[in-house]
């Protein structure tokens, strides 16, 4: 007998990302979720003609796989220690440690040269910890300079750091600092022969006001860094050389509509500074924002090179993902398929591995050939379960707003025979992210629980352009608000077994906002659970760990701009809290900095104090992300509280 999904199969169900090829082996991280110790893990595999393999395990988390001569090399964390490189040999076994005399620098990236000759890695050494980490007897104040002081996810930023690159040979055993510098970045890629890497920084690293972010090429021989995107004022996503060394593939955006500029491809010659966009007229995201609650783990590569002059990227278009290859002349669609490409590495010229995902198939690892298409399945994590599972099949659907403006929409239906269903208006985060072809493990459990539920990318939303992304800017509530009340309108006709009678909605951070915005805006729904929300603009500029830049991008103003805290209030929904009825549940994590649990304490201070049937969970030790990556337990917890509000409600009050 088949089951559907439900709450505590997020112990059972298993993501891959972050694969690589090494001749006839694929590497990859396997991504699970263990009940007993309430934590994530991250195991490296192999597979090759069918078979798979524990290749490389020693502690809870190990990725980064990366492979130099005959060896597996990989960053795990063990026990309370930092990160550090370890290595096993490429069919498995046990796992050697290469810096364990490193105990105060934490291991992050690692990457071989394409020779698979050198491995290249960045550390991390502070002597500072971040907020909410451990309880000390005698705790030491913190001194904070700086205006870019904290992380949600992190807590506080170190204000002394000491960030390094270091590369090893293993024929020789030599391990050497190629890079030392104060300021933070992201390594991205290698040359065949390793002399030249390429760096993700900021551009003025000592202006808190800037965050233009640039790649660079670091020359390991010489120890200088060239600015290959010296003529872009945005923020690049992600670099890669090519094999020898001259060129670089950059995803970025040249900052035109501020933070939420989308992004291109481009072709970066390291030696004569040309800077040539190969996707200006790609009507397509190459640097994808799903808002979905499953993968873990991802490499962040968005772009990589078949040989010396072709290259293949994804990117995301209404909702689903696209394979596209270019050449340096023009980019061409090789893959369209309703799914999300999570992750991907080059295997030859015409073949590549993807991870991909689907609404109803949470993680396979595939072989694609480029000239036709064929693809083969590799790895499927899940197989088994899938033997015993049914998932909820998506139904999509477009529909016309109130103006006319073109949507896209997906109903999930209820795991039921009851004749009529409530239904579940979900709202996705951001707002510049987007729902789409890709697994989400708590909708799949609301549709289990006789709840069907429907999603739509309001304007605001990324996959759709920059002029469909840009409605939203200094139009908070208006537009988008009634994107997701009309979609809901046109789910009730289309599918008649939705009751009408039953309608709730939820949503986190920006889907908070507008969870708290509807309910002061309408008497429709039963009842109301708003997640990490953004209720008040004005108290949110100061508190947010990007508060001072964010709204001002958002909001088209400062908040000490001539009528800007007039502004920032008539967008907040703390201002229609007097018009609330609707039953309203408020969950946040308690160490949220992105939108501090105070956006929430006070809206319920507001709605209880008029006498709303209203109520707040507090999630301990919980970021903003605690419905994707927090601790285990309390995301199953949350979904058992929001089922608990909506079964608590079962029809508007008359």
């Amino acid at each position: 007998m088949t089951q559907s999904v439900q709450a505590q199969d997020l112990f059972i169900l298993k993501s891959v990302t972050q694969p690589i090829v090494a001749g006839d082996r694929i590497f990859f991280v396997e991504n699970s979720v263990d009940q007993a110790s309430n934590a994530y893990r991250a195991e490296v595999r192999g597979v090759s003609d069918g078979e798979t393999w524990p290749a490389g395990s020693i502690g809870d988390q190990n990725t980064r796989p990366a492979v130099a001569g005959q060896r597996l090399y990989f960053a795990a964390k063990v026990g309370q220690a930092k990160p550090q490189l370890f290595t096993t040999a490429l069919n498995g076994g046990q796992a050697l440690a290469v810096t364990l005399l490193m105990p105060d620098q934490a291991v992050s990236t690692v990457l071989a040269s394409e020779d698979q000759q050198t491995i290249f890695f960045k550390t991390t050494e502070t002597t500072e910890q971040p907020k909410f980490l451990k309880t000390e007897t005698f705790p030491q104040t913190r001194h904070i300079s700086r205006l870019v002081n904290k992380a949600d996810g992190h807590g506080w930023l170190p204000q002394h750091a000491v960030y390094r690159v270091w590369r090893y040979r293993p024929e020789t055993d030599q391990l050497r600092e190629v890079l030392s510098q104060g300021t933070d970045f992201e390594l991205t890629s290698a040359s065949a022969d390793g002399r030249w890497l390429t760096l993700i920084q900021d551009s003025q690293p000592d202006n808190d006001r800037d965050f233009t972010r640039h790649a660079y090429c670091l020359d390991t021989a010489v120890h200088e860094q060239i600015d290959l995107t010296s003529d872009l004022k945005g923020q690049v996503a992600d670099a890669t050389i090519s094999a020898d060394g001259r060129r670089v593939l950059v995803v970025g955006n040249d900052g035109s509509h501020g933070l939420h500029t989308v992004a291109n491809v481009y072709i970066s010659n390291r030696e004569t500074g040309e800077l040539v966009n190969q996707t200006a007229s790609l009507d397509a995201d190459p640097v994808p924002e799903f808002a979905a609650d499953f993968a873990q783990n991802p490499s962040g590569k968005l772009a990589q090179w078949l040989d010396g002059q072709h290259f293949v990227f994804t990117a995301a278009f209404h909702g689903h993902s696209q394979l596209y290859v270019g050449d340096g002349e023009r980019v061409r669609l090789l893959d369209n398929q309703a799914r999300e490409i999570v992750d991907f590495a080059v295997i030859d010229d015409d073949s590549v591995v993807l991870a991909v995902s689907a609404q109803d198939r949470p993680s396979l690892l595939v072989r694609h050939t480029l000239s036709d298409s064929n693809e083969r399945i590799l790895v499927n994590p899940n197989a088994a379960y899938e033997d015993t599972h049914v998932y909820a099949h998506p139904k999509h659907f477009n529909f016309e707003a109130t103006d006319g403006q073109d949507l896209e929409g997906w109903y999930l239906p209820a795991q039921t025979t009851a004749k009529k269903t409530p239904v579940l208006l979900y709202v996705h985060g951001g707002p510049h992210a987007n729902y789409g072809e890709t697994f989400f493990h708590e909708f799949q459990v609301h549709a289990s629980r006789g709840y069907g539920v429907v999603f739509f990318n309001p304007r605001g939303s990324t996959s759709y352009g920059q002029t469909y992304q840009d409605a939203v800017i200094g139009h908070y509530g208006e537009h988008d608000y009634r994107d997701v009340m009309s979609g809901l309108d046109v789910a009730l006709a289309k599918f008649p077994e939705l009751d009408a009678d039953r309608q709730y909605i939820a949503g986190g951070s920006y889907g908070g906002f507008m969870t708290t915005w509807a309910v002061g805006h309408t008497t429709r729904f039963a009842a109301a659970v708003a997640q990490r929300s953004v209720t008040n603009w004005i108290s949110l500029f100061g508190t947010s760990d990007i508060g001072f830049y964010f709204n001002p991008d958002e909001l088209a103003g400062d908040l000490f701009d001539e009528g800007g805290v007039s502004e920032y209030w008539q967008r907040s929904p703390l201002a229609y809290a007097q018009n609330v009825t609707t039953p309203i549940r408020l969950l946040h994590g308690e160490w949220d900095m992105r939108c501090p649990i105070s956006q929430s304490e006070e809206f319920f201070t507001a709605v209880k104090r008029h006498g709303v049937d209203a109520d707040m969970i507090r999630y301990p030790q919980s970021f903003h992300g605690v419905s994707r990556h927090g601790l285990p337990s309390l995301r199953v917890q949350r979904i058992d509280d929001m089922t608990a509000w909506f079964n608590a409600h079962p029809s508007v009050k008359k």
